[in-house]
């Protein structure tokens, strides 16, 4: 009987090491390679908070202030290294705005751009949705 209980224990033994040595293997797969939209989207984001990052953010007109002085050169700077505005995009995401000032109770201009703006930083999109950013020049 003793014999059957060391059997048992180093099976389990064994498959807990082998559940271990499982779990670490999945989480070591090699990271997804960025694409030059991405690359560029950060550099650009970094530029952004530097140009806003003097800003005081004390009263509320001061928060919008300082996150349109983000969009804004964050645009810029995209458009500078040859991005645009997709234009799928905008068709997308107009509906989406619609909703959201019916829901919201706010004007579909005030909506679209609470979402233009929350899309700006996406440069990846791993699902069917398009993104917000798309190369001038293919």
């Amino acid at each position: 009987m003793k014999r059957y209980a060391y059997y048992v224990i180093g099976l389990l033994i064994l498959l807990g090491l082998g559940a271990y040595w499982y779990t670490n293997n999945q989480q070591e797969q090699a990271p997804r390679a960025m694409t030059a939209l991405e690359h560029v989207g950060d550099e650009c984001e970094l530029i952004a908070e530097k140009a806003a990052i003097a800003l005081p953010e004390a009263l509320p007109f001061q928060k919008l202030e300082k996150l349109a002085r983000k969009s804004r050169v964050l645009q810029t700077c995209m458009n500078d290294r040859g991005y645009i505005e997709n234009p799928a995009w905008v068709k997308y995401a107009r509906p989406i705005a619609a909703k959201q000032a019916e829901a919201q109770h706010i004007s579909m201009d005030e909506a679209y751009e609470t979402l233009r703006r929350s899309q700006l930083k996406t440069f990846y999109a791993p699902g069917n949705t398009p993104l917000y950013w798309i190369p001038a020049k293919p």
